[in-house]
């Protein structure tokens, strides 16, 4: 989803929706993961708020920026999980904040089961977009 904000201009969000509790199913193996911990949580009447012109109480919700999200990465995460055996391993380029990060990276230090969107949540984040939890209610 994009937002057209005053603040920030087009702002790139993705929303993962939160229901008693639970995050959708496809997001629902990181939720409590440290890495989930970056993910900003807003409730679903700032998002309604925006999508109606009022973006302003969701700018000042949405904290840390996309790119300050792949530096607050735990230390195992920044490396490559393949990278002993990789023939293409670069120390240069094989880490999420490189310019030319290569496409077959995979972080690790985490699961194996959790791997894959990990991956995508790295690459959210490098594209500039706001990984976004909706809850139900204000915390």
């Amino acid at each position: 989803m994009t937002a057209h904000t005053k603040e920030m201009g087009q702002l790139p969000l993705y929303l993962i929706y939160e229901a008693q509790g639970l995050w959708e199913e496809k997001w629902r193996p990181l939720q409590g993961h440290p890495i989930a911990e970056a993910f900003t949580r807003v409730p679903k009447a700032l998002v309604e708020h925006a999508l109606h012109g009022w973006s302003s109480p969701l700018v000042k919700a949405l904290g840390l920026l996309p790119a300050g999200c792949l530096r607050k990465l735990p230390v195992p995460a920044r490396e490559c999980e393949v990278r002993r055996k990789c023939p293409f391993y670069d120390k240069a380029q094989c880490f999420p904040t490189a310019k030319a990060m290569p496409w077959c990276y995979e972080p690790g230090g985490v699961e194996e089961s959790i791997r894959a969107l990990v991956s995508e949540a790295i690459s959210l984040w490098r594209e500039g977009v706001y990984i976004t939890v909706v809850c139900e209610e204000e915390r």
